[in-house]
């Protein structure tokens, strides 16, 4: 690799020995603009390279090295040329291990949504995402109608997880929409109440969603109990 994507590669090398954290931020923001080029080839070099380098890097106390790894894992969990669910997993629960003894803080249940979402995102199987979903509701023990503005984050991603397990599950569809649909007007309630009309906007389209699947569910059943219908 020649050119500015070498420099990048090195300039990232050296930055993250002195101070993970701001290195990060700046990394992240190169991140950003690679993706805006379409350049996947630098962003997974890049990408390849902080991951290996994790196991070497020196943080300031346990706190900054758990918030770090988060932050990492949130990179790794999200849709993109260098998403990698394996990464994601290991970095959230690397933060994990620090944050099951801060719980009170909010962060345990940050990670926990987060890693829910990278696995509703990422993952392929049922199996993944009913962890995803189980996740979710571990982070909403936390995200309490107390904290309905990040419970509404959680309702919404977590009924955006049961859509996508009604398909990887078809046996079970109909009651993993109807949970979708629950979670997802909980959802609305919360970000009406709130006038985030961005997040409400997004809500109400993924409900709508959840019940035209609804809806085609039930046709199909009806359609398949019709005398004389083969299966």
């Amino acid at each position: 690799m020649e050119g500015r994507p070498a420099r990048l590669l090195a300039h990232f090398r050296e930055a993250f020995r002195g101070s993970p954290a701001a290195a990060y931020r700046e990394w992240f923001r190169a991140q950003e603009e690679l993706r805006r080029q379409g350049d996947a080839e630098t962003a997974r070099a890049m990408a390849d390279e902080l991951w290996e380098a994790l196991p070497g890097l020196a943080f300031e106390s346990p706190e900054a090295r758990a918030r770090f790894f988060h932050n990492v894992g949130v990179f790794f969990g999200s849709p993109g040329p260098a998403a990698d669910l394996g990464r994601a997993r290991h970095c959230y629960e690397s933060a994990l291990d620090h944050f099951s003894m801060n719980a009170e803080d909010g962060w345990r249940a940050r990670a926990l949504h987060n890693l829910a979402t990278a696995i509703g995102n990422l993952g392929t199987t049922a199996s993944e995402l009913e962890q995803a979903v189980a996740l979710f509701h571990e982070a909403l023990e936390w995200r309490t109608p107390e904290r309905e503005i990040a419970r509404g984050v959680t309702l919404h991603n977590m009924g955006s997880a049961l859509r996508r397990l009604a398909r990887l599950e078809p046996a079970r569809a109909a009651e993993h929409l109807a949970k979708s649909a629950s979670a997802l007007r909980e959802a609305v309630a919360i970000r009406e109440r709130h006038r985030l009309e961005e997040g409400f906007a997004a809500s109400c389209a993924s409900l709508e969603e959840t019940l035209s699947r609804l809806r085609e569910e039930g046709a199909g059943r009806f359609s398949d109990s019709e005398p004389g219908r083969e299966g």
